[in-house]
């Protein structure tokens, strides 16, 4: 039985709410708890964060400066800059390196290159405002697409092979990306695009075939009459990069992508983009990575860290690595702190504390994102001392079947995963971790987690030595996910009531009718029969949980024959989702299972119909059951339901 945080302990936890739980640890502190646990082996591994951090170097660049209105520039928006910023950046670097100067105001200009031993110091009131033209970027560089490489237009700032770097200041970066420059390549309405008009679909596939056969980057060239998005700031194979102060905004693409680069500090940035793909910085394949005092606003993931994508990650095989992510706030977004899913080369110790989560726009806490295409391995990853507000999907997300999902034959491996002293407000699950049958995620951890309000029970499904010390979601101490013992034991929504017990099936208010339900035969506990298939109408007081709105949940069941069947409905329209049927001898079948609208009493979703009943907004409405096929000779062990919170079981039964 789960027991209930009394008083006395949410005091301890600093509150059983949200707002009294995020003032428990300053930024900084150390942990108020201990160290995590990976079965019964104590870890401590913040150190090893401290040693990452000692280890990062900084630039070390020449303390001469100059302005780039000494070499023409001119700050009215509309001047061209370009060759004022190459005249500029050339002059400092004959002399052994410097800083660039942008003073007040706004320099329109194209691709800009640095140097080794370059500061670019965009100050106070200054806005670098890049040019619309696709051919400002031109002639192709070697940069990286979606984790392939390839000769395609130059990243807005750019430097390659390059030592002791920086872009500092208090101004703006501005790519000046929208609904009508570089947006509108995506090929999506919601971005501009419109029919007749050219996307990068043709270029991203090429591309893909390119590196899957293995064509050499050379001959990979996606210049002028091409349309992949560049990057806005790409260091590319460089040594001691710094980027500090200033503000992203309005990018193409990816907002900061260092790539294949030792030493990176990424400090008191502001990005904020919120275009297609504006993930706001993405080290790919980089080693001792320092992100500190960031604020990330973003369209895509806040921080996305990357190592390669499929064959060319392979062919790469750089991992990244020795990344060290505090202090930062994160407000909209896909992932506050994202791994993958192009991370072929791999991913370890990565280290993240004393962050924040300050908005109700961000899907994830912390996303691992991969598949059987991607290969690689996500290992040692840590978070320490994090407050999240709001999460529409889980606190921490393990996902294998992101893109192309199973059976491709590179399965990655995922083990070593923690989170401790974390405390969150709403989300859908506190841990949604879900592998392959031949590919277990091992050694999660989490330690000193309070969700106060989460929507459904955690999913662990294919995992390995998972560990909840001192976890309390819903006000209630919990313990790692396992099977439910019954379908009851997992119902999580009210989908039928009275005027004085009402339901909320559709999360509209609406259910339905008990009385109705009553009148069609379905009262508490009525046997439901259904062809071969007999049901049992659930038992549930009105007001109370009374059928499982799909999330993938385990539901122990034994029997055999020759039909699964489910009694239920959608609800927002049909709905269908995958099921998996797992047998006593190991083995396991899936299949697709589709409902039918409860508002429209004729199914036609493939389901049959079983019982008309009164929506309380009166309605006619249908129940309805759906059959999937068993193997012949096998006796059932437990079903997997759909991750679709759409369908909604009251019974299962096998016929």
């Amino acid at each position: 039985m789960p027991k209930t945080l009394s008083r006395r302990e949410a005091l301890a936890l600093g509150g059983a709410s949200f707002l009294g739980a995020v003032t428990l640890l300053a930024v900084g502190s150390e942990s108020a708890f201990g160290d995590v646990q990976h079965g019964s082996t104590p870890v401590t591994p913040w150190p090893e964060a401290e040693k990452i951090i000692a280890s990062v170097k900084k630039p070390r660049i020449p303390g001469r400066t100059r302005s780039v209105t000494e070499f023409g520039g001119v700050g009215d928006g509309t001047t061209d800059n370009t060759e004022a910023f190459r005249a500029g950046i050339s002059a400092l670097s004959a002399k052994g390196g410097g800083r660039l100067t942008v003073p007040a105001g706004t320099y329109l200009t194209g691709a800009i290159h640095l140097e080794s031993r370059i500061d670019l110091h965009v100050e106070e009131g200054a806005r670098i405002l890049f040019s619309t033209d696709p051919a400002a970027y031109l002639p192709v560089v070697l940069t990286r697409f979606g984790g392939e490489e390839c000769m395609s237009f130059s990243p807005f700032i750019y430097a390659y092979g390059k030592t002791d770097i920086a872009i500092t200041g208090t101004g703006v970066i501005d790519g000046q990306a929208s609904t009508t420059a570089w947006w509108p390549y995506t090929g999506s309405t919601s971005w501009g695009w419109q029919p007749g008009m050219p996307t990068s679909d043709a270029d991203g596939a090429a591309l893909d075939a390119m590196a899957e056969s293995g064509v050499p980057v050379a001959q990979r060239v996606f210049g002028d009459g091409h349309y992949m998005r560049p990057t806005l700031i790409q260091p590319y194979n460089c040594q001691r990069v710094l980027i500090s102060g200033v503000t992203t905004h309005r990018t193409p693409n990816w907002q900061l992508n260092p790539v294949l680069c030792t030493d990176v500090t990424i400090e008191n940035v502001t990005a904020s983009s919120h275009g297609p793909n504006n993930d706001g910085c993405d080290p790919e394949s980089c080693n001792r990575v320092l992100i500190t005092g960031c604020t990330f606003d973003t369209g895509d993931d806040c921080i996305a860290i990357k190592a390669g994508k499929n064959a060319d990650g392979r062919r790469v095989n750089v991992p990244s690595q020795n990344i060290v992510i505090q202090q930062c706030e994160f407000f909209d977004g896909h992932g506050a702190i994202t791994i993958g899913s192009e991370m072929t080369g791999g991913v370890r110790n990565v280290y993240a504390r004393d962050n924040r989560c300050d908005s109700k726009n961000l899907n994830e806490g912390i996303r691992l994102k991969t598949n059987s295409m991607r290969g690689g391995f996500i290992t040692d990853v840590h978070v320490r001392n994090m407050t999240i507000e709001e999460v529409a999907d889980a606190v921490l997300i393990v996902d294998f079947f992101y893109g192309e999902g199973a059976g491709h034959g590179f399965n990655p491996v995922v083990k070593n995963i923690s989170l401790q002293d974390v405390r969150v407000g709403t989300a859908s699950y506190p841990l949604y971790a879900v592998g392959y049958p031949d590919d277990l995620i091992t050694n999660i951890s989490l330690t000193n987690v309070l969700v106060d309000t989460a929507k459904r029970s955690s999913v662990s499904k294919y995992t390995d030595n998972v560990t909840f010390t001192n976890v309390w979601v819903n006000g209630q101490k919990t313990e790692p996910p396992k099977p439910f013992a019954t379908l009851a034991d997992a119902f999580n929504d009210i989908g039928t009531g009275t005027a004085a017990s009402p339901g909320n099936l559709d999360g509209s208010g609406r259910y339905l009718t008990r009385d109705s339900l009553a009148a069609a035969g379905l009262t508490p506990g009525a046997a439901v029969t259904h062809g071969a298939l007999t049901y049992t109408w659930p038992t549930a007081a009105a007001g109370s949980n009374d059928n499982v709105a799909a999330g993938d949940e385990t539901i122990l069941l034994s029997g055999s024959g020759s039909t699964l069947g489910l009694l239920g409905l959608a609800t927002h329209g049909n709905q269908s989702g995958t099921l998996t049927v797992n047998y006593s001898d190991g083995t396991a079948d899936t299949a697709t299972v589709a409902f039918s609208d409860w508002w429209h009493p004729v199914p036609s979703a493939g389901d049959e119909p079983v019982a008309g009943a009164m929506s309380s907004d009166n309605h006619a409405v249908g129940i309805f059951s759906f059959g999937v096929p068993l193997a012949a000779g096998k006796t059932v062990a437990s079903v997997e339901l759909p991750a679709n919170a759409n369908i909604h079981v009251f019974d299962l039964a096998i016929g």
